[in-house]
């Protein structure tokens, strides 16, 4: 039985994967002189990083490598904490523990994102991060997180696997 989302795989997606594939070329880099090499990896980055409106973007091969990258350019690590949602995907708390620090659970409110009252709460000397899941479409109370972090010196990590392109106040969050 195939899996989820593969009734969604319809010929345009067959013609590009065949055309990567007769490239010869199954991987994110090439030599400068091939010319069969097709770049799709590159093109999504331009493109995302053009709709969100930065310089750069960089393609993973999932969210949760995306949260470990994030966490490992932070320089997390043993002894650091980090505040996560009690209601999120599992990448959230794994992504921290595999860095080797220590998760710091967090109540949710109606949004089903971190409370940010409880936010306050929970921070102490050792609090490196605050990562924002925008859970099931529904972005988090953006400004209200990202203010504490600010008036704390702690960086926020915003997770919107489950709402990328989401809006919130007008503003599309495409961030990951």
């Amino acid at each position: 039985m195939p899996g989820p989302g593969s009734y969604i795989i319809g010929e345009e997606e067959k013609k590009n994967l065949l055309e990567v594939i007769e490239s010869g070329w199954l991987y994110r880099y090439a030599e400068p002189s091939a010319s069969n090499f097709k770049a799709k990896v590159m093109e999504l980055e331009e493109q995302v990083a053009g709709f969100v409106g930065v310089e750069h973007a960089i393609a993973v091969n999932s969210g949760t490598s995306a949260l470990f990258a994030a966490i490992a350019a932070l320089g997390i690590g043993p002894g650091d904490e980090v505040i996560v949602p009690g209601y999120t995907f599992i990448a959230s708390i794994g992504s921290v523990v595999y860095s080797r620090a220590v998760p710091v659970l967090c109540e949710i409110d109606e949004s089903l994102t971190l409370d940010p009252e409880d936010v306050r709460r929970r921070i102490t000397p050792r609090t490196r991060a605050i990562m924002l899941v925008h859970m099931l479409g529904s972005p988090g109370r953006i400004e209200e997180v990202i203010s504490i972090g600010r008036e704390k010196g702690i960086p926020v990590i915003e997770d919107a696997c489950q709402s990328y392109f989401a809006e919130y106040k007008g503003i599309i969050k495409a961030e990951n």
